[in-house]
Formats: C-alpha cells, sequence, structure tokens
C-alpha cells in the first residue's frame, strides 16, 4: 500500500524577515515550513523579507524540506512581486491569505504558468466562510484549506478568539466540512498557546476529530505534540492490520459484510483502516 499524498500533520509560520528563524527551520521537525511574507513582516520589510526567503527556496539546507510561502494578499501592493518571485524560484508552495471566493483562487492560480504548484488558501473572513464550499470546489487534490481563526475572531468583532465555541469553532468544523467534501485538505487553525502542552494536545485533538489532516503551528514546541496526535498509534495500526487481514478472509468467502470485535464492518470501515495505515506508513 502506497500513499501519494504529501504528509501536512505540522506546517510551522517562520518569519520571512529574520535570518536567525529562516536558518533555524531547516532543522525543525515539522512536516512543512511556511515563510511568511505577511503578517509577520512589518511594511518596510516586505521586499528584504522576499529576498531572504528566495535566497532560501533555492538553499541547498531546503531541499529535502516541503516549503510554503505566504504571500501578501491580493488586495495588497506585495501581491504581485511576492508571487512571482516565489513561482519564479520554484521548491515551494503557496498560501493564499483571506481568501474569500473562487475568484481569488483563479487570480492566484493564472501566476502559476502551468507550474504544478500546490495551493494552501487560508479562510479568516466571514465572506471566506461563506464561500469555503465554493472555494473548496475551486481546487485540487494537491492543495489545501486552512481556517484562520485569529483573523476571522477580528473580522467577527469577537473580543476573544477561542476556536472551541461559539460562532469560531462552527466555523472550524465548515471549513474542515468543505475541503473534505470537494477533494482538498483541510488544514487546522494555529494553536495561541505556546508553552501549555496539555492546551496544545487538546486543541489539537479537536481538531483531528473535525476532519483536519494537519494543523497550523506558530511556535517550534508546538511540532513534536501536533506530529504526535496526528500519527496513528501503534494499537491503531495494529487493529487496521487485523481488520484488513479479517476482510482479506471475508471477501475470500463472498462476503462484503463482516463483524469484528462485535461491530459491523464493510467498505467505509476498510477504506478508514487504509487511511490509517497510509498516515503510519507515510509518517515513518
Amino acid at each position: 500500500m502506497t500513499n501519494s499524498t504529501p504528509l501536512y500533520r505540522s506546517i510551522l509560520f517562520v518569519p520571512g524577515a529574520i535570518q536567525k528563524r529562516i536558518d533555524k527551520a531547516a532543522n525543525i521537525p515539522a512536516d512543512a515550513i511556511v515563510f511568511d511574507l505577511e503578517d509577520a513582516v512589518s511594511p518596510d520589510e516586505k521586499v528584504r523579507a522576499r529576498e531572504r526567503v528566495v535566497e532560501a527556496l533555492k538553499s541547498s539546507a531546503f531541499k529535502s524540506k516541503q516549503i510554503i510561502v505566504r504571500i501578501n494578499g491580493i488586495s495588497t501592493p506585495w501581491f504581485e512581486e511576492d508571487i512571482k518571485a516565489v513561482v519564479a524560484a520554484g521548491h515551494s508552495a503557496i498560501m493564499l491569505p483571506k481568501c474569500e471566493s473562487q475568484d481569488d483562487v483563479v487570480v492566484v492560480k493564472q501566476f502559476f504558468n502551468k507550474a504544478d504548484t500546490p495551493l494552501f488558501v487560508i479562510i479568516e473572513t466571514a465572506k471566506g466562510v461563506l464561500a469555503a464550499a465554493a472555494i473548496s470546489n475551486s481546487l485540487t487534490a494537491q492543495d489545501s484549506v486552512c481556517f484562520g481563526h485569529v483573523d476571522f475572531a477580528a473580522d467577527m468583532a469577537l473580543n476573544e478568539a477561542d476556536a472551541s465555541e461559539g460562532i469560531i469553532y462552527h466555523s472550524r468544523c465548515q471549513v474542515a466540512l468543505a475541503a473534505r467534501a470537494f477533494g482538498a485538505l483541510p488544514i487546522d487553525n494555529v494553536c495561541l498557546d505556546i508553552s501549555d502542552e496539555a492546551a496544545i494536545r487538546d486543541d489539537t485533538l479537536a481538531g483531528l476529530q473535525l476532519g483536519y489532516a494537519g494543523k497550523l503551528c506558530i511556535h517550534p514546541n508546538q511540532v513534536p505534540i501536533v506530529n504526535e496526535v496526528y500519527t496513528p498509534t501503534i494499537e491503531e495500526v495494529d487493529k487496521a492490520k487485523a481488520i484488513l487481514a479479517a476482510w482479506d478472509i471475508a471477501q475470500q468467502e463472498g462476503h462484503g459484510v463482516f463483524t469484528f470485535q462485535n461491530k459491523m464492518i464493510d467498505l467505509p470501515v476498510i477504506r478508514a483502516q487504509q487511511s490509517i495505515l497510509m498516515r503510519y506508513q507515510a509518517a515513518q
């Protein structure tokens, strides 16, 4: 059983304006690194940050890393130069902040010049959440949909950005549902806690239960916890193997449904077990 889907359990943001952080990122065990040209960079540093990130994309230090660059938004004066420079440099996916419509996706992909460039869109406004299904439907299987709950909370005039309750939690569910419905990969919002391991774990587990495939991270401390949560346990792997072995026997006997440990097993359950094994193999 093989898995051609890239592993995106943990996706760590790294400020594009800080060379020391860029250099350090090469040795952090996140599945993917996001060099950030947007929120983490002041207007005066935008051009220099772009130059630093392009240099990093061409560096041998990141050849074995999955790299994403969060460019500045479509309505900003830096958008076009950002996307042209990053696409030209290669070895990077593009992350579009504040995606609000299918038209935004079309605008970005026009700059790909037929290159096989994955696109990560961040839904982080009320308009974006309302358009989540249409946005997801305009993406391909190599693209991803991320939820940005902090900006969403601000857009909704909320005093706190708590992703576990209220309209933020509802929207977190909607984004995952839309992405899965149309075959894009859903990536969960950041956890604002960078030192409370229990809080990071609980927030990550919540995203896993909502159907997310991975999580955005804002600090290296979060990466090992997120990786662990999104990696199937040995117990889950052993059970999946046992179910699949029983499925093979049932198939040979002409049965499409059978019981395992007093539970009914049919094709959807089998697909879930196959997914567990593929995710575990990819994590190794």
